[in-house]
Protein backbone atom coordinates (compact mmCIF):
# COMPACT_ATOMS: atom_id res chain seq x y z
CA UNK A 1 0.00 0.00 0.00
CA UNK A 2 1.01 3.60 -0.15
CA UNK A 3 1.02 5.39 2.89
CA UNK A 4 -2.12 7.35 3.39
CA UNK A 5 -2.82 10.86 4.39
CA UNK A 6 -4.32 9.53 7.97
CA UNK A 7 -0.99 8.16 9.02
CA UNK A 8 0.71 11.85 7.59
CA UNK A 9 -1.66 13.44 9.95
CA UNK A 10 -1.18 11.01 12.96
CA UNK A 11 2.31 11.52 12.62
CA UNK A 12 2.36 15.21 13.08
CA UNK A 13 0.60 15.38 16.25
CA UNK A 14 2.59 16.85 18.80
CA UNK A 15 2.39 15.17 22.49
CA UNK A 16 1.11 11.51 20.97
CA UNK A 17 2.69 8.67 22.18
CA UNK A 18 2.27 5.71 20.07
CA UNK A 19 2.16 1.71 20.31
CA UNK A 20 4.56 -0.07 18.13
CA UNK A 21 2.94 -0.11 14.33
CA UNK A 22 3.90 -1.95 11.52
CA UNK A 23 3.65 -0.86 7.54
CA UNK A 24 4.30 -1.78 4.79
CA UNK A 25 4.56 1.28 2.05
CA UNK A 26 4.85 1.63 -1.53
CA UNK A 27 6.43 4.43 -3.30
CA UNK A 28 7.14 5.78 -6.77
CA UNK A 29 10.95 5.81 -7.39
CA UNK A 30 13.27 8.65 -8.30
CA UNK A 31 14.41 6.28 -11.05
CA UNK A 32 10.90 5.61 -12.12
CA UNK A 33 12.07 2.46 -12.82
CA UNK A 34 9.06 0.81 -11.17
CA UNK A 35 7.80 1.47 -7.13
CA UNK A 36 9.36 0.49 -4.18
CA UNK A 37 8.02 -1.57 -1.26
CA UNK A 38 9.59 -1.54 2.27
CA UNK A 39 8.39 -2.77 5.60
CA UNK A 40 8.56 0.23 8.39
CA UNK A 41 8.46 -0.55 12.06
CA UNK A 42 7.67 2.74 14.56
CA UNK A 43 8.49 1.98 18.06
CA UNK A 44 6.28 1.71 20.78
CA UNK A 45 6.44 5.14 22.72
CA UNK A 46 7.39 6.99 19.68
CA UNK A 47 6.73 10.69 19.95
CA UNK A 48 6.17 13.37 16.80
CA UNK A 49 9.40 15.39 17.80
CA UNK A 50 11.84 13.23 19.39
CA UNK A 51 14.18 12.12 16.85
CA UNK A 52 14.97 8.59 16.86
CA UNK A 53 17.56 6.34 15.79
CA UNK A 54 16.88 4.43 12.04
CA UNK A 55 18.07 0.99 11.51
CA UNK A 56 18.05 -0.68 8.17
CA UNK A 57 18.18 -3.58 6.97
CA UNK A 58 19.48 -5.51 3.79
CA UNK A 59 17.96 -8.99 3.25
CA UNK A 60 19.72 -12.23 1.62
CA UNK A 61 19.36 -13.57 -2.03
CA UNK A 62 15.79 -13.93 -3.24
CA UNK A 63 14.54 -12.59 -0.02
CA UNK A 64 12.28 -9.57 0.48
CA UNK A 65 11.75 -6.30 2.52
CA UNK A 66 10.00 -8.66 5.11
CA UNK A 67 12.63 -10.90 5.72
CA UNK A 68 14.13 -8.62 8.43
CA UNK A 69 11.10 -8.76 10.25
CA UNK A 70 9.97 -12.57 10.55
CA UNK A 71 13.88 -14.35 10.00
CA UNK A 72 15.66 -11.84 12.64
CA UNK A 73 15.01 -10.55 15.88
CA UNK A 74 16.17 -6.47 14.68
CA UNK A 75 12.48 -5.68 14.69
CA UNK A 76 12.22 -6.58 18.44
CA UNK A 77 15.51 -5.31 19.75
CA UNK A 78 14.77 -1.75 17.47
CA UNK A 79 11.45 -1.21 19.37
CA UNK A 80 12.50 -2.26 22.82
CA UNK A 81 15.69 0.55 22.04
CA UNK A 82 13.12 2.82 20.33
CA UNK A 83 14.45 3.20 16.90
CA UNK A 84 12.76 2.68 13.87
CA UNK A 85 13.22 0.08 11.84
CA UNK A 86 13.19 -0.71 7.97
CA UNK A 87 14.20 -2.92 5.07
CA UNK A 88 13.45 -2.39 1.71
CA UNK A 89 12.22 -4.88 -1.36
CA UNK A 90 14.70 -3.65 -3.97
CA UNK A 91 14.55 -3.63 -7.65
CA UNK A 92 14.12 -6.72 -9.17
CA UNK A 93 16.78 -7.47 -12.37
CA UNK A 94 15.78 -8.17 -15.73
CA UNK A 95 15.44 -11.51 -16.58
CA UNK A 96 15.06 -12.33 -12.18
CA UNK A 97 11.64 -13.01 -10.44
CA UNK A 98 12.81 -12.18 -7.15
CA UNK A 99 14.68 -8.79 -5.53
CA UNK A 100 18.29 -9.15 -6.12
CA UNK A 101 19.76 -5.93 -5.46
CA UNK A 102 23.30 -6.75 -4.97
CA UNK A 103 24.43 -3.41 -3.63
CA UNK A 104 23.99 -1.93 -6.97
CA UNK A 105 23.32 2.24 -8.01
CA UNK A 106 19.31 1.07 -8.28
CA UNK A 107 18.68 -0.26 -5.14
CA UNK A 108 21.20 2.61 -3.54
CA UNK A 109 18.29 5.32 -4.93
CA UNK A 110 15.64 3.13 -3.71
CA UNK A 111 17.38 3.01 -0.24
CA UNK A 112 17.24 7.05 -0.02
CA UNK A 113 14.00 7.41 -1.44
CA UNK A 114 12.91 5.30 1.98
CA UNK A 115 14.40 7.30 3.64
CA UNK A 116 13.12 10.40 2.36
CA UNK A 117 9.72 8.74 2.52
CA UNK A 118 9.79 8.07 6.17
CA UNK A 119 12.00 11.06 7.44
CA UNK A 120 8.85 13.24 5.91
CA UNK A 121 6.07 11.57 7.98
CA UNK A 122 8.17 10.65 11.20
CA UNK A 123 10.96 12.41 13.23
CA UNK A 124 14.28 10.26 12.40
CA UNK A 125 17.53 11.17 13.83
CA UNK A 126 19.56 11.71 10.55
CA UNK A 127 22.97 11.62 12.82
CA UNK A 128 22.34 7.99 13.92
CA UNK A 129 21.46 6.10 10.81
CA UNK A 130 22.56 2.31 11.11
CA UNK A 131 22.46 -0.05 8.65
CA UNK A 132 22.65 -4.09 8.71
CA UNK A 133 23.03 -6.64 6.20
CA UNK A 134 23.63 -10.62 5.36
CA UNK A 135 25.12 -12.42 2.95
CA UNK A 136 24.33 -10.48 -0.63
CA UNK A 137 23.17 -7.89 1.46
CA UNK A 138 26.23 -7.76 3.57
CA UNK A 139 28.13 -5.30 2.16
CA UNK A 140 25.55 -3.14 1.39
CA UNK A 141 25.79 -0.92 4.27
CA UNK A 142 29.48 -0.21 3.55
CA UNK A 143 28.96 0.30 -0.05
CA UNK A 144 25.59 2.62 0.23
CA UNK A 145 27.95 4.70 2.71
CA UNK A 146 30.66 4.52 -0.19
CA UNK A 147 28.15 5.97 -2.79
CA UNK A 148 26.64 8.73 -0.19
CA UNK A 149 28.60 11.18 1.64
CA UNK A 150 26.78 14.29 0.54
CA UNK A 151 26.36 16.13 4.39
CA UNK A 152 22.67 17.12 3.07
CA UNK A 153 21.75 13.85 2.20
CA UNK A 154 21.47 10.83 3.86
CA UNK A 155 24.44 9.29 5.30
CA UNK A 156 25.54 5.82 7.32
CA UNK A 157 26.54 6.24 11.32
CA UNK A 158 27.46 2.92 11.12
CA UNK A 159 27.02 -0.06 9.76
CA UNK A 160 27.37 -4.14 9.93
CA UNK A 161 28.09 -6.73 7.96
CA UNK A 162 26.67 -10.46 8.96
CA UNK A 163 28.73 -13.16 6.19
CA UNK A 164 29.19 -10.74 3.37
CA UNK A 165 30.39 -10.55 0.19
CA UNK A 166 32.75 -7.81 0.00
CA UNK A 167 34.64 -8.19 -3.43
CA UNK A 168 31.88 -8.58 -5.83
CA UNK A 169 34.04 -9.63 -8.72
CA UNK A 170 35.93 -12.07 -6.95
CA UNK A 171 33.13 -13.73 -5.54
CA UNK A 172 31.35 -13.70 -9.08
CA UNK A 173 34.96 -16.06 -9.81
CA UNK A 174 35.15 -18.14 -7.12
CA UNK A 175 31.47 -18.73 -7.90
CA UNK A 176 32.35 -19.63 -11.18
CA UNK A 177 29.53 -17.74 -12.65
CA UNK A 178 26.80 -15.91 -10.99
CA UNK A 179 23.62 -15.26 -12.95
CA UNK A 180 22.22 -12.88 -10.23
CA UNK A 181 24.80 -10.84 -10.18
CA UNK A 182 25.31 -10.70 -14.04
CA UNK A 183 21.79 -9.11 -14.58
CA UNK A 184 22.10 -6.80 -11.60
CA UNK A 185 25.28 -5.31 -12.96
CA UNK A 186 24.35 -5.51 -16.99
CA UNK A 187 27.02 -8.13 -17.43
CA UNK A 188 30.44 -10.08 -16.32
CA UNK A 189 33.35 -8.57 -14.76
CA UNK A 190 34.88 -8.50 -17.71
CA UNK A 191 32.55 -6.86 -19.76
CA UNK A 192 31.50 -4.04 -16.89
CA UNK A 193 34.26 -4.12 -14.56
CA UNK A 194 33.63 -0.29 -13.59
CA UNK A 195 30.07 -1.60 -11.92
CA UNK A 196 31.31 -4.05 -9.97
CA UNK A 197 33.94 -2.69 -8.27
CA UNK A 198 32.20 0.73 -7.52
CA UNK A 199 29.49 -1.50 -6.12
CA UNK A 200 31.69 -3.62 -4.18
CA UNK A 201 32.75 -2.87 -0.54
CA UNK A 202 36.20 -3.67 -1.89
CA UNK A 203 38.27 -4.54 -5.08
CA UNK A 204 40.75 -6.21 -3.57
CA UNK A 205 43.25 -6.83 -6.47
CA UNK A 206 44.20 -3.18 -7.28
CA UNK A 207 43.45 -0.32 -4.50
CA UNK A 208 43.01 2.48 -7.26
CA UNK A 209 39.67 1.02 -8.67
CA UNK A 210 38.50 0.41 -5.30
CA UNK A 211 36.01 2.60 -2.97
CA UNK A 212 37.01 1.00 0.38
CA UNK A 213 39.07 4.48 0.94
CA UNK A 214 35.79 6.37 1.73
CA UNK A 215 35.09 4.49 4.64
CA UNK A 216 37.75 5.73 6.63
CA UNK A 217 35.29 7.77 8.97
CA UNK A 218 32.37 4.33 8.80
CA UNK A 219 32.53 2.40 12.22
CA UNK A 220 32.60 -1.14 10.60
CA UNK A 221 31.25 -4.27 11.78
CA UNK A 222 32.73 -7.48 10.17
CA UNK A 223 30.99 -11.02 11.53
CA UNK A 224 30.37 -14.62 9.90
CA UNK A 225 29.96 -18.05 11.49
CA UNK A 226 32.11 -20.21 13.48
CA UNK A 227 33.55 -23.21 13.36
CA UNK A 228 34.47 -22.61 9.90
CA UNK A 229 30.70 -23.04 8.49
CA UNK A 230 30.97 -19.71 7.04
CA UNK A 231 34.48 -20.27 5.39
CA UNK A 232 34.48 -18.04 1.80
CA UNK A 233 32.66 -14.87 3.62
CA UNK A 234 34.94 -15.26 6.68
CA UNK A 235 37.90 -15.47 4.15
CA UNK A 236 36.43 -11.98 2.83
CA UNK A 237 35.83 -10.51 5.75
CA UNK A 238 39.31 -11.35 7.07
CA UNK A 239 41.16 -9.71 4.20
CA UNK A 240 39.05 -6.96 4.28
CA UNK A 241 39.55 -6.30 7.86
CA UNK A 242 43.91 -6.47 7.00
CA UNK A 243 42.80 -3.33 4.56
CA UNK A 244 41.14 -1.33 6.75
CA UNK A 245 42.52 -1.77 10.38
CA UNK A 246 45.85 0.67 9.52
CA UNK A 247 43.59 3.44 8.20
CA UNK A 248 39.98 3.30 9.19
CA UNK A 249 38.59 4.80 12.58
CA UNK A 250 37.16 1.98 13.92
CA UNK A 251 36.75 -1.68 12.29
CA UNK A 252 35.64 -4.71 14.04
CA UNK A 253 36.32 -8.76 12.79
CA UNK A 254 34.51 -11.02 14.97
CA UNK A 255 33.41 -14.86 15.08
CA UNK A 256 30.36 -15.22 15.58
CA UNK A 257 29.32 -17.54 18.72
CA UNK A 258 26.47 -18.91 15.90
CA UNK A 259 27.21 -21.25 13.39
CA UNK A 260 25.45 -20.60 10.32
CA UNK A 261 25.79 -18.36 7.15
CA UNK A 262 23.64 -15.21 6.84
CA UNK A 263 21.22 -13.85 9.37
CA UNK A 264 21.60 -17.43 11.68
CA UNK A 265 25.20 -16.39 12.44
CA UNK A 266 24.03 -12.49 13.71
CA UNK A 267 24.82 -11.32 17.22
CA UNK A 268 22.02 -8.96 16.87
CA UNK A 269 21.92 -7.32 20.70
CA UNK A 270 25.87 -6.73 20.02
CA UNK A 271 25.54 -4.89 17.03
CA UNK A 272 22.87 -2.57 17.76
CA UNK A 273 24.96 -2.30 21.04
CA UNK A 274 28.19 -1.05 18.80
CA UNK A 275 26.10 0.98 16.74
CA UNK A 276 24.91 2.59 19.92
CA UNK A 277 28.08 4.21 20.89
CA UNK A 278 28.57 6.02 17.61
CA UNK A 279 26.66 8.99 15.78
CA UNK A 280 27.45 10.71 11.99
CA UNK A 281 31.08 12.59 11.61
CA UNK A 282 29.21 14.74 8.73
CA UNK A 283 32.43 16.85 8.60
CA UNK A 284 35.45 15.05 9.33
CA UNK A 285 38.66 17.14 9.28
CA UNK A 286 40.36 14.88 7.32
CA UNK A 287 38.72 12.80 3.73
CA UNK A 288 40.51 10.17 1.44
CA UNK A 289 37.93 9.46 -1.11
CA UNK A 290 37.53 7.84 -4.34
CA UNK A 291 34.89 9.24 -6.25
CA UNK A 292 32.56 6.93 -8.96
CA UNK A 293 30.80 10.21 -10.11
CA UNK A 294 30.96 13.98 -9.82
CA UNK A 295 29.30 16.22 -6.98
CA UNK A 296 29.63 16.21 -2.81
CA UNK A 297 31.71 14.16 -0.59
CA UNK A 298 31.58 15.54 2.57
CA UNK A 299 32.56 18.66 2.55
CA UNK A 300 34.88 18.84 -0.95
CA UNK A 301 32.70 19.01 -4.24
CA UNK A 302 34.78 17.77 -7.24
CA UNK A 303 34.60 18.02 -11.10
CA UNK A 304 36.15 15.10 -13.11
CA UNK A 305 38.55 15.40 -15.65
CA UNK A 306 36.93 11.74 -17.57
CA UNK A 307 33.36 11.07 -16.02
CA UNK A 308 32.99 7.55 -18.02
CA UNK A 309 33.91 4.98 -15.68
CA UNK A 310 37.20 6.33 -13.80
CA UNK A 311 37.47 7.25 -10.69
CA UNK A 312 38.19 10.55 -9.28
CA UNK A 313 41.07 10.06 -6.19
CA UNK A 314 41.56 12.98 -3.51
CA UNK A 315 42.67 13.72 -0.02
CA UNK A 316 42.16 16.33 2.36
CA UNK A 317 43.10 17.25 5.98
CA UNK A 318 42.24 20.36 7.48
CA UNK A 319 43.87 22.04 11.15
CA UNK A 320 41.33 24.50 12.25
CA UNK A 321 44.19 25.75 15.09
CA UNK A 322 46.41 26.29 12.64
CA UNK A 323 44.65 27.40 9.95
CA UNK A 324 46.15 25.03 7.42
CA UNK A 325 44.81 23.20 4.73
CA UNK A 326 46.58 19.92 2.76
CA UNK A 327 44.58 18.79 0.01
CA UNK A 328 46.12 16.23 -2.72
CA UNK A 329 44.51 15.98 -6.29
CA UNK A 330 45.59 12.57 -7.20
CA UNK A 331 44.42 12.04 -10.37
CA UNK A 332 41.08 12.47 -12.21
CA UNK A 333 39.65 15.84 -10.44
CA UNK A 334 39.40 18.44 -13.03
CA UNK A 335 38.39 21.20 -10.15
CA UNK A 336 37.46 20.98 -6.21
CA UNK A 337 35.36 23.27 -4.66
CA UNK A 338 36.02 22.83 -0.33
CA UNK A 339 33.25 24.10 1.69
CA UNK A 340 35.06 24.88 4.75
CA UNK A 341 32.20 26.43 6.46
CA UNK A 342 30.70 23.90 8.49
CA UNK A 343 34.24 21.99 9.30
CA UNK A 344 35.27 25.36 11.16
CA UNK A 345 38.21 26.60 9.01
CA UNK A 346 36.68 29.57 6.90
CA UNK A 347 38.72 31.57 5.19
CA UNK A 348 37.01 35.03 6.49
CA UNK A 349 37.94 33.55 10.20
CA UNK A 350 41.59 34.60 10.85
CA UNK A 351 43.97 37.06 8.98
CA UNK A 352 45.80 34.07 6.83
CA UNK A 353 45.10 30.71 5.90
CA UNK A 354 47.99 28.60 4.16
CA UNK A 355 46.79 26.05 1.69
CA UNK A 356 49.31 23.44 0.58
CA UNK A 357 47.99 21.85 -2.53
CA UNK A 358 49.35 19.01 -4.68
CA UNK A 359 48.15 17.66 -8.05
CA UNK A 360 49.95 14.20 -8.60
CA UNK A 361 49.00 13.86 -11.71
CA UNK A 362 50.75 17.10 -13.14
CA UNK A 363 47.61 17.71 -15.05
CA UNK A 364 46.24 21.61 -14.83
CA UNK A 365 43.34 21.96 -12.17
CA UNK A 366 41.81 24.20 -10.15
CA UNK A 367 41.01 24.71 -6.27
CA UNK A 368 38.05 26.73 -5.18
CA UNK A 369 37.09 28.21 -1.31
CA UNK A 370 33.38 28.40 -0.95
CA UNK A 371 32.20 30.69 2.17
CA UNK A 372 34.78 33.24 1.72
CA UNK A 373 33.03 36.63 3.35
CA UNK A 374 36.39 39.13 2.81
CA UNK A 375 38.01 39.94 0.00
CA UNK A 376 41.76 38.37 0.37
CA UNK A 377 44.22 41.17 0.21
CA UNK A 378 46.78 39.39 -1.25
CA UNK A 379 48.09 35.74 -2.04
CA UNK A 380 51.69 34.10 -1.93
CA UNK A 381 52.77 30.96 -3.60
CA UNK A 382 55.97 29.33 -2.26
CA UNK A 383 57.02 32.72 -0.55
CA UNK A 384 55.95 34.63 -3.79
CA UNK A 385 53.74 36.88 -4.87
CA UNK A 386 51.08 35.32 -6.70
CA UNK A 387 48.36 36.56 -9.48
CA UNK A 388 46.31 33.46 -11.12
CA UNK A 389 43.22 33.81 -8.88
CA UNK A 390 40.26 35.75 -8.36
CA UNK A 391 37.47 35.96 -6.25
CA UNK A 392 33.58 36.20 -6.77
CA UNK A 393 31.60 38.02 -4.18
CA UNK A 394 28.53 37.19 -5.38
CA UNK A 395 29.08 32.95 -4.77
CA UNK A 396 31.93 34.22 -1.84
CA UNK A 397 34.34 32.24 -3.92
CA UNK A 398 38.25 32.21 -4.14
CA UNK A 399 39.36 30.13 -6.72
CA UNK A 400 43.08 29.75 -7.37
CA UNK A 401 43.98 28.44 -10.70
CA UNK A 402 47.44 27.98 -12.92
CA UNK A 403 50.36 25.87 -11.78
CA UNK A 404 48.44 24.35 -9.04
CA UNK A 405 50.92 22.28 -6.77
CA UNK A 406 52.93 24.74 -4.31
CA UNK A 407 52.14 26.33 -0.71
CA UNK A 408 49.58 29.36 -1.01
CA UNK A 409 49.63 31.45 1.91
CA UNK A 410 46.06 33.65 1.82
CA UNK A 411 46.35 37.17 3.36
CA UNK A 412 42.94 38.76 3.95
CA UNK A 413 41.84 42.53 5.51
CA UNK A 414 39.70 42.87 8.13
CA UNK A 415 39.70 46.64 7.62
CA UNK A 416 36.88 45.49 4.90
CA UNK A 417 33.78 44.57 6.42
CA UNK A 418 33.10 41.10 5.30
CA UNK A 419 30.31 40.26 2.53
CA UNK A 420 27.10 38.70 4.18
CA UNK A 421 26.98 35.14 3.48
CA UNK A 422 23.60 33.65 2.17
CA UNK A 423 21.30 30.90 3.69
CA UNK A 424 23.44 27.58 4.13
CA UNK A 425 21.74 24.40 3.60
CA UNK A 426 22.22 21.74 6.73
CA UNK A 427 23.17 21.78 9.80
CA UNK A 428 25.67 24.68 10.29
CA UNK A 429 27.42 26.24 13.40
CA UNK A 430 29.73 29.12 12.77
CA UNK A 431 31.41 31.71 14.68
CA UNK A 432 33.49 34.65 14.18
CA UNK A 433 35.22 37.76 15.94
CA UNK A 434 32.58 40.15 16.87
CA UNK A 435 32.81 43.84 18.86
CA UNK A 436 35.33 43.62 21.94
CA UNK A 437 35.64 40.69 23.34
CA UNK A 438 32.65 38.77 22.09
CA UNK A 439 32.06 36.35 19.43
CA UNK A 440 29.09 35.89 17.56
CA UNK A 441 27.57 32.28 16.40
CA UNK A 442 24.95 31.41 13.98
CA UNK A 443 23.19 28.39 13.90
CA UNK A 444 20.63 27.18 11.04
CA UNK A 445 19.09 24.73 13.55
CA UNK A 446 17.79 25.11 17.09
CA UNK A 447 19.60 23.00 19.78
CA UNK A 448 21.78 22.94 22.69
CA UNK A 449 25.13 25.00 22.66
CA UNK A 450 27.88 23.77 24.58
CA UNK A 451 31.29 25.88 24.37
CA UNK A 452 34.77 25.00 25.53
CA UNK A 453 37.96 27.73 25.59
CA UNK A 454 41.46 26.11 25.46
CA UNK A 455 45.01 27.88 26.14
CA UNK A 456 47.80 26.82 23.60
CA UNK A 457 48.75 23.85 26.01
CA UNK A 458 45.52 21.95 25.20
CA UNK A 459 44.43 23.03 28.62
CA UNK A 460 40.85 23.59 29.40
CA UNK A 461 40.23 27.66 30.68
CA UNK A 462 36.64 27.35 30.51
CA UNK A 463 33.64 24.88 29.85
CA UNK A 464 29.89 26.61 29.67
CA UNK A 465 26.66 25.70 28.04
CA UNK A 466 24.42 28.23 26.72
CA UNK A 467 21.26 25.80 27.00
CA UNK A 468 18.70 25.73 23.93
CA UNK A 469 19.50 28.17 21.67
CA UNK A 470 17.01 29.08 18.65
CA UNK A 471 18.05 29.14 15.11
CA UNK A 472 20.16 32.40 14.46
CA UNK A 473 22.23 34.26 15.57
CA UNK A 474 23.80 35.01 18.99
CA UNK A 475 26.62 36.32 21.16
CA UNK A 476 29.51 34.62 23.69
CA UNK A 477 31.07 36.76 25.65
CA UNK A 478 34.61 36.10 26.53
CA UNK A 479 35.16 36.36 30.65
CA UNK A 480 36.24 38.63 32.04
CA UNK A 481 39.93 38.61 33.42
CA UNK A 482 41.16 36.69 30.63
CA UNK A 483 45.05 37.30 30.08
CA UNK A 484 45.66 38.46 26.12
CA UNK A 485 46.48 35.45 24.00
CA UNK A 486 45.45 33.03 21.83
CA UNK A 487 42.68 30.40 22.43
CA UNK A 488 41.27 27.75 20.86
CA UNK A 489 37.40 27.79 20.93
CA UNK A 490 35.34 24.51 20.55
CA UNK A 491 31.73 25.34 19.94
CA UNK A 492 29.29 21.83 19.98
CA UNK A 493 25.78 22.34 18.63
CA UNK A 494 23.38 19.16 19.56
CA UNK A 495 19.61 19.02 18.28
CA UNK A 496 17.88 16.73 15.57
CA UNK A 497 21.61 16.84 13.85
CA UNK A 498 25.07 17.52 15.46
CA UNK A 499 27.76 19.95 14.58
CA UNK A 500 30.86 20.83 16.18
CA UNK A 501 33.82 23.28 15.20
CA UNK A 502 37.17 24.75 16.26
CA UNK A 503 37.91 28.23 16.41
CA UNK A 504 41.15 30.44 16.79
CA UNK A 505 40.65 33.45 19.49
CA UNK A 506 42.94 36.02 19.96
CA UNK A 507 42.25 38.23 23.00
CA UNK A 508 44.14 41.14 23.25
CA UNK A 509 43.81 43.77 26.54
Amino acid sequence: MIIGQGLVLMAGVAGICFAQQEFEITIPTTLGDTTETFWLQIPAGYQPGNPCPLLIGWHTLYADHREFRNSTDFDSIANARGWIAASHDGPIPPGQTAPCHWNNHAAQSHVVDMIHCIEARFSVDSSRIYTVGASMGGAAGMVFFDNHLDPQGPMVAAAASVSGIQDCERRFYEQGINYSMISAFGGSPSRVPFTYHRNSAIYFADSTQSMHFNVMHLPLWLTFGNAWTDSIWRLHAEDLYAVLEPFADTVVLRESANEGHGWPAAESNLICDFFENFTLNRYPLDISINADEEGRWYWAEIAMRDSIEHFARFEGQLDTIAARINFVMLSNVASAKLDLLPTGLALNETDAVTCDWSILDGLPAALIFSGVTRNPMAVFKNGASYSAWSYNPGTLELALQGEGSGEYDIIFDFAVPPVQPPPYRGPVLTAWRGIGEDLIFQISESGTLTWELFNLLGRQVLSESSGWQQAGIGVISMPEGLPSGIYFLRLELAGAMKAQIGKRVVVLK
